[in-house]
C-alpha cells in the first residue's frame, strides 16, 4: 500500500477544513494554533497512517497541501 505524508503550507491555509472531511484515514485536524491570517490551520496527527490517496490535496481550494510519497 502506498505511503506518504501531507505537507501543509500552514501560513496559506485558510482553515476551510475541506481536507479534514475528505481524509479516509481521519488523520487531519485543525490546529489549536493560528497562522498569520489569524485562522487555525489543518495539521496531520499521524503521518505514519497516511496512505497517500491525495484526497486532501485534490480538494484544497488553495492548493496548500502536497503529498510527499515514499515506499
Amino acid at each position: 500500500m502506498p505511503r506518504g505524508k501531507p505537507e501543509i503550507d500552514t501560513e496559506k491555509c485558510k482553515g476551510c477544513a475541506l481536507c479534514i472531511q475528505s481524509c479516509p484515514k481521519d488523520i487531519l485536524r485543525m490546529s489549536d494554533d493560528f497562522n498569520k491570517q489569524g485562522v487555525p490551520y489543518a495539521t496531520c496527527i499521524d503521518d505514519d497512517a497516511c496512505i497517500a490517496c491525495k484526497f486532501c490535496a485534490i480538494i484544497c481550494p488553495d492548493m496548500v497541501i502536497k503529498i510527499l510519497q515514499y515506499a
